[in-house]
């Protein structure tokens, strides 16, 4: 990783070394587990409260995204088994439908018993075992449209069909989770920046040189034996 920072015009050539030592490490440790702990050691209290109250937002988004998501998967799933239903979509009770020419290119699997028999419901057809990808192909591909109630003729062009609002809950579900994992990925990075400002805003004066004219970078990947920084000028 690469940090650069410009103080003025460049005097020398030759890099100042600065050896991470005890207190940088604890203070990146600190902030890596909880955001803002590592500037509080330091005295930075403003930039201590940001990181924190960046943290608490970020997990309460992601909870309220991820829980959010959950209702309306829930949601459209249970609308799906109203509207949708095996016998519609087959009448001759086959695990092929009979949705007009559209393509046979999706499977529609089948609940078992333990020995194999095929599982049927009250009116005496298949029950479709409904995973993921029941839920999927549902609302996805043409081919199992006539297994909606409200199914006619130009079913899959019309946007006020139970399809359609199947599809419109199943995507806002999708987007919920979605949101919720960027709020994760926001949070872990939370961690890591607040870890490194940590380190950085530890006391950093003690160099080969006194002067501080230049490019500063930090290269915490260069590392042998322990991490070390280098000040260019």
């Amino acid at each position: 990783m690469l940090v650069s920072a410009i103080y003025g015009n460049e005097t020398d050539s030759t890099p100042a070394k600065l050896q991470v030592n005890r207190q940088m490490m604890k203070n990146f440790v600190k902030s890596l587990i909880v955001p803002g702990w590592g500037q509080w050691e330091n005295g930075n209290n403003i930039r201590a409260v940001a990181y924190l109250t960046a943290e608490v937002a970020g997990i309460y988004g992601y909870n309220y995204k991820y829980s959010a998501g959950v209702d309306k998967e829930v949601e459209f799933k249970i609308y799906g088994d109203q509207h949708w239903y095996f016998g519609d979509w087959s009448p001759t009770n086959e695990p092929v439908g009979q949705c007009g020419s559209n393509l046979h290119t999706h499977n529609m699997p089948l609940l078992q018993s333990h020995t194999g028999e095929f599982l049927l419901d009250e009116n005496g057809y298949y029950m479709p075992a409904k995973d993921h990808h029941f839920y999927e192909n549902i609302g996805k591909y043409p081919e199992f449209s006539c297994g909606w109630d409200d199914f006619e003729t130009g079913y899959d062009d019309d946007p006020t069909t139970h399809k359609a609002y199947y599809i419109s809950m199943r995507t806002l579900s999708n987007k919920l989770y979605r949101d919720a994992q960027i709020t994760g990925t926001l949070i872990m990075l939370n961690h890591l920046v607040s870890a490194f400002d940590a380190a950085l805003g530890t006391d950093m004066t003690t160099f080969e040189t006194s002067s501080f004219t230049g490019k500063l970078y930090i290269n915490p990947l260069n590392a042998l034996n322990s991490i070390s920084m280098e000040v260019r000028f």
